[in-house]
């Protein structure tokens, strides 16, 4: 009798617990269930720190997301994203592109419209030049920025001690500075002058000079094409960073080869983990004033692909990412301006050096990069014939005559 008894308790017992864990397994499957799901190719995949952003995006969205790694190498990463935006591969939803990227897409047909996401109230909260010039084409919205890139100057503070200047603050300053000699493979002044990179350094100095990208006949244009012109024939800068690009220009940077250099201020973190990154090594200062208070600015956007599958999740990403919460929560977790003005003057945001940042956004005319429809190409086109100018393979004038050719592709 009584094993009868214990049996059938056993058996309840066993009943019980199987409803149980059936209930639990539920649980499980509900909590990982997601309304939606999205592919992210992104420039940052591998980046743990992005990754743990992503992971808090969507939960915050009830949203899988998937993000895929791109290419390091620019020229690599446009060719790759462009086929698979050419062939309809419908695998990829959103892809973090630069303006080059975006330049050449939106042209082609390769990317959806997104009015619906760029409101007026998202518009007004970026530079207006920059979205006009960037973001459109014939008065459509084809990307959402999320990522401001500033150029900005860097200085070594022990070269400015052994230049006995008080800073880099104008045109003089800057002059002084660089023409100082400062020992066997150290130099005043230091960059990236591969043929697709020294594009950049090309385009800020006329902006500082007071130059337009567009007319070179204008002599203040000139002007600053023979000024690092000088620099190299006078030694004040090396010639072998004409194979240079960002990544060993920043390295020799934090070696201490460079007292100063142009770079945008993504590269931030680059230098704070470097450990050389402070007020008495090397730091961002504020923009010398040579003609004209203006620096380059760019961004990184997202664009939709168009053979996308998930283009409702997608825009649902966007409208998140674009917010001034979601500019916020991007900023702090990956420590890099956010695309929205109004989220850098007005938000506690976790950026070093947040208040030089500041004072170039108040102070700066901030410059959209020239960029064609056909942007690598004619960047790299511009760079060889530079190169040529530089090395006195060619006359000033002559390079102006090929560069105009250039401008006037647009």
């Amino acid at each position: 009798m009584y094993k009868k008894i214990f049996c059938i308790l056993l058996c309840i017992g066993l009943i019980l617990s199987s409803c149980n864990n059936y209930k639990k397994n539920e649980e499980i499957e509900i909590s990982n269930y997601y309304e939606a799901e999205l592919n992210i190719m992104h420039i940052e995949a591998d980046n743990p720190d992005f990754k743990n952003y992503i992971n808090d995006v969507s939960r915050k969205l009830n949203m899988k997301i998937n993000i895929i790694p791109c290419p390091a190498d620019a020229n690599n990463r446009q060719a790759e994203i462009s086929t698979l935006l050419l062939s309809g591969n419908s695998n990829v939803d959103l892809i973090s592109v630069n303006d080059e990227m975006v330049s050449e897409f939106k042209v082609k047909g390769y990317i959806e419209n997104l009015d619906d996401i760029m409101s007026k109230n998202i518009v007004e909260s970026y530079p207006k030049d920059y979205v006009e010039s960037v973001a459109m084409y014939k008065n459509h919205f084809y990307s959402v920025p999320y990522l401001m890139d500033i150029m900005m100057f860097w200085v070594n503070e022990k070269y400015i001690k052994y230049s006995e200047l008080e800073g880099v603050k104008n045109l003089d300053d800057f002059s002084l500075f660089v023409c100082n000699d400062y020992g066997t493979n150290m130099y005043g002044y230091g960059s990236a002058w591969d043929e697709t990179y020294i594009y950049n350094d090309l385009s800020q100095f006329i902006n500082m000079f007071d130059g337009d990208y567009y007319n070179w006949n204008n002599d203040n244009t000139k002007e600053a094409v023979k000024f690092l012109h000088d620099m190299l024939k006078h030694g004040y800068t090396p010639q072998n960073q004409m194979i240079d690009r960002y990544e060993q220009m920043e390295q020799k940077f934090i070696d201490g080869k460079y007292g100063c250099v142009f770079m945008y201020s993504g590269a931030i973190n680059i230098f704070l983990n470097s450990g050389k990154y402070g007020e008495d090594g090397i730091h961002v200062a504020e923009l010398p004033m040579f003609k004209k208070n203006a620096t380059n600015i760019a961004t990184w956007q997202y664009v939709l692909n168009k053979a996308s599958k998930n283009k409702n999740a997608a825009k649902k990403f966007l409208s998140y990412i674009s917010s001034r919460e979601g500019s916020i929560e991007y900023s702090n977790a990956m420590k890099q301006i956010p695309a929205r003005i109004d989220v850098i003057l007005e938000e506690d945001i976790d950026v070093p050096d947040i208040d030089i940042i500041r004072k170039y956004v108040e102070n700066t005319n901030f410059k959209v990069r020239p960029l064609s429809s056909n942007p690598m190409n004619d960047i790299s086109e511009m760079g060889r014939i530079f190169q040529k100018y530089l090395l006195d393979e060619i006359t000033l004038d002559d390079f102006c005559k090929l560069a105009q050719a250039i401008a006037d592709r647009k």
